[in-house]
């Protein structure tokens, strides 16, 4: 069955390019699927953390230098999350664009840290 609430199915169902919800002015939201991006970007991070902690490890970078090199690489992976969702940041996540690039910068800082 088609979801009359999506503005997609039958004639009886809203009009085609009319508000989806019914005029109420708010999206749809599914938890279930937020849930899952954010898990699969947590995942992403946490892994970033851990690679750019050998990466720095390996190229011998020490104090600020390391640093850097982590708060770059946070940066360059939250940059292609962003890539892949094609800039559209709206539409996998509720969090601002600042948020985005911030977060979990403590957990993958600690990962970062335990590899390095």
């Amino acid at each position: 069955m088609i979801d009359p609430m999506a503005g997609v199915g039958d004639a009886s169902g809203p009009v085609p390019g009319s508000d989806a919800t019914g005029g109420e002015g708010k999206d749809i939201f599914d938890a279930g699927a937020a849930s899952h991006n954010t898990k699969a970007i947590d995942r992403i991070r946490s892994f970033m953390g851990i690679v750019s902690g050998c990466v720095a490890g390996i190229l011998g970078l020490t104090g600020l230098e390391g640093l850097v090199c982590f708060l770059v690489l946070h940066l360059v992976v939250s940059v292609a999350l962003l890539a892949k969702m094609n800039f559209d940041l709206r539409e996998y996540s509720r969090q601002s664009l600042l948020a985005f690039l911030v977060a979990d910068l403590q957990k993958c800082g600690m990962s970062f840290m335990l590899f390095w």
